[in-house]
């Protein structure tokens, strides 16, 4: 299945492989996020990518 096709037939996803997303398909999907319209163009969106577990698992601990 190419990414477009997976993005499009998308479905609600509970359980996840424990595997790492290498950087080209990460780079690949936040580019067709981007093409999505918006009112009032595009804005500046800044993206920070964890891959590490125990970094993931601080992170979720934060409190905003």
């Amino acid at each position: 299945m190419d990414l477009y096709e997976a993005i499009y037939n998308r479905r609600i996803i509970r359980d996840f492989k424990d595997k790492q997303i290498p950087e080209n398909v990460l780079e690949k999907i936040i580019d067709a996020g981007l093409q999505a319209p918006t009112h009032d163009h595009l804005r500046n969106w800044e993206f920070v990518i964890i891959q590490d577990k125990k970094d993931k698992e601080k992170v979720l601990q934060c409190k905003w």
